[in-house]
């Protein structure tokens, strides 16, 4: 019953139609799993436990790909760019590592999506892009769109943890992303319910506890765990 209550489908959910066929057979195509939500919701826990357990996992990696371009602002549409261009790199990465027969049970995981830019844009008109880029990756891929849920005041524990934690220029880039504004976060919170009611996700996820959410997303996934994950 843990497991079950941990994923459950969003009433909204509207996938795009797949556009054409992947070259693998329909028993072992690839799917790519993507787990969004805001800044400290638990993305990277739940990532680092699959990575535990041998699964192929790619990290968003965008405050890394900040402090290797300190000309751009963290939410400026160069940076955003640039990271939607590696995210796209990593999806072909996963396909093309899928081929070669090192991808444990046919699924990737990564943390966010291209949904990310098209928030952090705001009002922007790449908004409209990155939303669209993301539609074409899912007609062309089998994929699920999961929207990680937190308890609020665990989220902002973990937020200020990492604050205090972080090396200063890191902090720096965290900062400008409004991480320790909670006005700022919360309208990140509002726009991914936005995306929710429009149909963007396929299913919620409870991150509370990255062990239970592992456990529930490879049940959703029909994974039978093995010996030494039980």
């Amino acid at each position: 019953p843990g497991i079950e209550k941990g994923m459950w489908q969003s009433p909204n959910a509207r996938p795009p139609p797949r556009v054409g066929g992947g070259e693998d057979g329909e028993e072992d195509e690839l799917q790519l799993v993507f787990l969004e939500g805001v800044a400290g919701i638990g993305k990277t826990n739940i990532l680092w436990k699959l990575d535990k357990l041998g699964y192929k996992v790619h990290t968003d990696g965008f405050i890394k790909l900040c402090l290797e371009n300190p000309s751009y602002h963290p939410t400026s549409a160069a940076m955003l760019h640039k990271w939607s261009n590696r995210m796209l790199d990593r999806i072909d990465s996963a396909r093309e590592e899928h081929q070669k027969g090192l991808v444990r049970d046919n699924v990737v995981f990564f943390g966010r999506s291209l949904l990310t830019p098209a928030v952090y844009s705001g009002g922007l008109p790449i908004n409209i892009y990155f939303r669209q880029l993301m539609t074409e990756v899912r007609q062309a891929h089998s994929s699920s769109m999961l929207l990680c849920q937190a308890d609020n005041y665990a989220i902002t524990q973990k937020i200020a943890g990492r604050l205090f934690d972080a090396p200063d220029r890191e902090k720096e880039v965290r900062l400008a992303l409004g991480e320790d504004d909670a006005t700022f976060q919360q309208q990140m919170s509002e726009a991914y319910a936005q995306l929710e009611t429009e149909g963007c996700f396929d299913a919620f996820l409870d991150t509370s506890s990255s062990k239970l959410g592992v456990a529930a997303l490879l049940h959703a996934l029909d994974i039978a765990p093995r010996p030494q994950e039980e």
